[in-house]
C-alpha cells in the first residue's frame, strides 16, 4: 500500500519538472517557494514560452499547480498524468520509484507504519438488538408489485433480503427490510409502497455505526455502494453485485472505518442534486483514487434508474482517479475561439 500525501510531501518538485523538460525559475510566495514555468497547454500561441504557470515547492500546499492565465490546474499527480498520458497507478509508481516512502527514514517511516497498520478500531458502543414489528407477515398484494413493478427487486430478492410487511397505525401497510449487521437485526426499514411515501426507522436505530448488507458484501470482497436500502437491494436484484447502503449521503466516519477488510470499493452516487457526490467526496479519502465509480444518468439516482441504466453502469463503471483527471486532460486540448457576431457585407 502505498501513502500518496507522503509521496507527494517527500518528492523533489524541480527534479520532477526537470525530468519532464520543462526549465523554471524559483520565486518566494509568503514562507513558501514556487516554479515558475511555461504552461504546457497550447492555450497561449502568442507568447508561449512566457512562464506563467506556477507550482508550489514546499508549504502545504506542496504540489499544487495553476496556470495565471488559463484554466489549466491540479495537483502534481494530475500535472505528471497530463504530461506524460499515463494513468493514476503509472504515476504513483514513477513518483514511488524516485522519491517513494520506501525511501523514508527516522520518524516519518515510522508514522506511515503506525498509519498503516492501525488496528481497527473497537465499537465504540454496544449496539442493541432489536426485533421485528409483532405483525411482521409475507410480502403480497399491492406493496409486493410495488417493489417489483416500480423499484425492479426481484422475487428472489424479496426472499434474500427477508422482506416483509407490517402495519403501522398511521401510514397503514409498510414494506418491512430487517437490517442485519454482524448476524444480528440492528435496525428495522419500513417504507410506505408507492414513489415519496414515508420511511421510518426504529427510535433508538443506530444507522451511523453499521452498512446495509455489510455481511453478505464482507463476504463477496467488494461492494457499491449507495444512500438508499432499496437501492441496494435493486442492484443486487438486476446486476448480482452485492451493495451496501449507508443510508445518507453523509457517510460516517465509523462507517467509513468499517471499509477497512475491503480491497476493491465502489460507488453509485446519486446524480439528481447537487449534494449527491457529496457520498464520494468523503468516501475517496477512505478508499483510495482506485475506487470504482458506477455513473447513473444526470438527474437520477439509482431508485429513478431503469434496469437497463443500473446494467449499464454497471459494466461501464471507471475508476475514480480516471474520471478526476478528464477535466485536466481537457485543459490541453486548443480551446474555439468563440464567435460572438458575424458581420455581413
Amino acid at each position: 500500500m502505498i501513502d500518496v500525501n507522503m509521496l507527494v510531501a517527500n518528492t523533489d518538485i524541480g527534479v520532477v519538472l526537470h525530468q519532464l523538460g520543462i526549465d523554471w525559475e524559483r520565486r518566494k510566495s509568503g514562507s513558501s517557494n514556487e516554479l515558475y514555468f511555461a504552461c504546457p497547454t497550447v492555450n497561449h500561441p502568442d507568447d508561449p514560452h512566457k512562464k506563467r504557470c506556477s507550482i508550489a515547492e514546499d508549504g502545504s500546499h506542496k504540489g499544487v499547480f495553476n496556470c495565471w492565465a488559463c484554466d489549466f490546474k491540479g495537483n502534481l499527480i494530475q500535472f505528471v498524468r497530463a504530461m506524460r498520458g499515463w494513468d493514476f497507478w503509472q504515476t504513483v509508481e514513477y513518483l514511488e520509484g524516485e522519491f517513494g516512502s520506501a525511501k523514508v527514514a527516522g520518524l516519518d517511516a515510522l508514522k506511515l507504519r503506525l498509519r498503516l497498520n492501525k488496528p481497527e478500531r473497537a465499537d465504540s458502543r454496544e449496539l442493541p438488538v432489536m426485533q421485528l414489528p409483532s405483525d411482521y407477515r409475507l410480502l403480497s398484494g399491492s406493496a409486493r408489485r410495488w417493489l417489483q413493478e416500480e423499484r425492479h427487486i426481484s422475487d428472489e430478492a424479496i426472499e434474500k433480503f427477508q422482506i416483509g410487511m407490517s402495519t403501522s397505525s398511521q401510514f397503514g401497510d409498510m414494506v418491512t427490510i430487517p437490517v442485519y449487521f454482524k448476524g444480528q437485526v440492528r435496525s428495522v426499514f419500513t417504507a410506505q409502497p408507492e414513489t415519496g411515501g414515508a420511511k421510518r426507522y426504529p427510535k433508538g436505530s443506530p444507522q451511523g455505526e453499521i452498512l446495509f448488507n455489510y455481511d453478505h458484501s464482507v463476504e463477496s470482497g467488494e461492494y457499491i455502494m449507495v444512500e438508499s436500502i432499496l437501492d441496494a437491494i435493486k442492484v443486487w436484484s438486476l446486476t448480482g453485485r452485492d451493495a451496501m447502503a449507508c443510508f445518507t449521503n453523509m457517510i460516517s466516519k465509523r462507517q467509513l472505518e468499517l471499509l477497512r477488510p475491503f480491497e476493491t470499493h465502489g460507488i453509485m452516487p446519486d446524480m439528481d442534486g447537487k449534494r449527491g457526490w457529496d457520498l464520494v467526496d468523503r468516501m475517496i479519502p477512505a478508499t483510495g483514487k482506485g475506487a470504482w465509480i458506477y455513473m447513473v444518468p444526470e438527474g437520477k439516482d439509482p431508485g429513478d434508474c431503469t434496469p437497463t441504466e443500473i446494467q449499464s453502469s454497471v459494466q461501464w463503471r471507471r475508476r475514480y482517479c480516471d474520471y478526476e483527471s478528464q477535466h485536466v486532460a481537457s485543459t490541453l486540448r486548443p480551446k474555439p475561439t468563440p464567435v460572438y457576431a458575424v458581420r455581413k457585407k
